[in-house]
């Protein structure tokens, strides 16, 4: 956490340091609308999460066209899915017999179904720039990095073990949590656009795409990347703004 704390005090302490006549700083509040996004199973389905995105932000102009930016997010990122499963697996049972029992196991296949959700909670940081479109309008474009501060991927399953006309064994609403699997650090890239009145209030949308996974390397369940994909709808409020 001494990486994001200290990123924190940088963005805070720059109201005081830069010009007042070329910083703008503010809060920034909006709904982040997405889902992890990965090679998906025919037959998958899910629904996008939406949650709060709330934190400060500052800008910094380097001239009448460019600005550079920076921000310190408190963020929610979830979403739903369904997905069919199968695979190879080792079925253990013991075979009775008149005077012993004996462990037994058998090479098989397993099929079903898990429905599962995303909880997560990050940290972002936003670094990016902006080129000033128009008199009001703005195109932003940089990249982030976010910390993992609360992460949750649980739900159940459905699966059966064995040849599914004669299943070894049924097992339904089994649960699971792969929330010790998630990475701790997520970057990525930022495209938007910004647009600002003439009072102390802009409006804005932008859209993220995670450059890695939000699983860790050695996770065994999910081939590929999965990456965290949000569109971001928000609004600024300026405290402290150049005079136009």
């Amino acid at each position: 956490m001494r990486p994001i704390l200290l990123t924190a005090i940088v963005l805070w302490l720059c109201t005081g340091i830069l010009p007042a006549q070329e910083m703008e700083f503010g809060l920034k509040g909006g709904l982040n609308i997405g889902t992890p996004v990965g090679a998906s199973e025919k037959g998958a389905s899910g629904s996008l999460g939406v949650g709060p995105m709330l934190g400060m932000y500052f800008a910094y102009d380097l001239g009448t066209k460019w600005s550079l930016h920076g921000e310190f997010l408190y963020s929610y990122k979830g979403s739903k899915f369904r997905t069919p499963v199968s695979g190879d697996t080792v079925y253990k049972y013991n075979t009775i017999t008149p005077t012993d029992t004996i462990p037994s196991e058998a090479h098989t296949i397993y099929r079903g179904w898990v429905d599962g959700k995303f909880n997560n909670k990050y940290i972002d940081i936003p670094l990016y720039a902006s080129y000033k479109l128009s008199q009001r309008f703005l195109l932003t474009f940089g990249g982030y990095v976010s910390y993992l501060v609360d992460g949750e991927n649980t739900g159940s399953a459905d699966i059966e073990v064995g040849d599914p006309n004669h299943p070894f064994t049924t097992v339904t609403d089994e649960p699971f949590d792969q929330s010790s699997e998630l990475n701790s650090w997520d970057y990525g890239l930022l495209l938007g656009t910004t647009y600002m009145t003439k009072r102390r209030i802009n409006f804005g949308v932008s859209l993220t795409t995670g450059l890695r996974s939000i699983y860790r390397n050695n996770y065994k369940y999910i081939d590929g990347v999965v990456r965290n994909v949000y569109m971001q709808t928000f609004v600024q409020f300026n405290l402290v703004k150049n005079n136009e």
